[in-house]
């Protein structure tokens, strides 16, 4: 566990080579950030970067980045030129609302407040100015092993920020576990969360800033002539998707294919059709969400926590929908536990 790997260029995937995941833990820079580099068979897979000194570092989530197909071409972006708190594959929720009434962002990366600012994109009620700061998805205990697949098991705090404070009040306590594993011309990471308040209940208010998302690599996106397609067969679907049936139909799957030189790739999101509910959002810039609390708000207790999984799929050539299918039922036969 935890054993150091050579990285190396991505090559093409030699498809009849048995699976022989590795981590290495980096630290660079005097320790402000951590990168646990993934490989397999001494290629590059993907990363989990997140920060480890607060406030000289600015992540405040953690992300997998980048993260790349067997024959190495990267599919996700981050901090892309719209939307900085867009970062890769990521988890979080933009209105947490504690049982003292207070509401914390986990999504975005708000400042801290500027009361005589006003901000001419929102209302005064949600003007982003006075809404600040974004909290913190704090990792406080990190867990990983290689071999066939590579596991991670995370203990994050999501807290508060503070003025001239390197801590902050804990609101949320997750534990989260992401398998990754790579199959022909698939590279998949398995996200399960289970998040309880750190006392009494709280509430993820509808927002579209939820739950898990992938910002796809700038190149692939609608916007510079990839496309996206869903379960439904609709093509750039944009918006919320959210019902049970007609026009705003929820999906099971929805997925971004381009080109990037020569190549057809792409990445796919999934939700675990074990969550209380999938609601989708999709844009065109290159955002795909799937959450339970796009629309509805959820609440949660240490007796009831929230539990919520979601798959993310990047591959090399075009992901048929029967492909994209099957994906989906080998992913519902784990727990949504994780």
């Amino acid at each position: 566990m935890g054993s150091a790997v050579a990285a190396q260029s991505a090559a093409p995937a030699a498809q009849a080579r048995p699976a022989d995941f590795a981590v290495e833990d980096q630290q660079p820079f005097r320790g402000q950030t951590r990168r646990l580099k993934i490989t397999n068979q001494d290629r590059y897979v993907t990363s989990l970067i997140f920060s480890a000194d607060y406030p000289t570092h600015f992540r405040l989530k953690p992300e997998f980045y980048p993260v790349l197909t067997p024959a190495g071409f990267p599919v996700t972006d981050s901090h892309q030129y719209c939307f900085i708190h867009h970062q890769s594959v990521m988890c979080g929720h933009g209105r947490v609302r504690t049982e003292d009434g207070r509401v914390i962002d986990f999504y975005r990366k708000l400042n801290f407040p500027e009361q005589a600012r006003s901000d001419k994109w929102h209302t005064e009620e949600r003007n982003l100015y006075h809404l600040g700061p974004s909290g913190i998805q704090e990792i406080v205990e990190v867990k990983w092993s290689g071999g066939g697949k590579a596991t991670i098991d995370l203990t994050l705090h999501w807290r508060t920020r503070e003025r001239n404070s390197a801590t902050g009040e804990t609101i949320l306590i997750e534990q989260r576990r992401c398998e990754i594993t790579q199959s022909g011309e698939h590279t998949i990471i398995d996200h399960f969360t289970t998040l309880v308040p750190a006392q009494g209940a709280a509430v993820m208010e509808a927002d579209r800033h939820s739950f898990c998302g992938v910002r796809v690599n700038d190149l692939i996106d609608p916007e510079d002539g990839g496309t996206m397609r869903d379960s439904e067969g609709r093509v750039n679907p944009e918006g919320n998707y959210w019902d049970a049936d007609g026009e705003r139909k929820a999906p099971e799957w929805i997925d971004c294919s381009g080109k990037i030189g020569g190549a057809t790739v792409g990445v796919a999101l999934m939700g675990h059709p074990g969550n209380v509910r999938n609601q989708y959002y999709m844009r065109g810039w290159g955002l795909m969400e799937v959450s339970p609390a796009l629309g509805v708000d959820v609440t949660f207790s240490q007796e009831l926590p929230f539990r919520f999984a979601a798959r993310f799929v990047a591959h090399d050539g075009e992901l048929q929908a029967e492909t994209a299918g099957a994906l989906l039922n080998e992913f519902g036969r784990k727990s949504v536990g994780g």
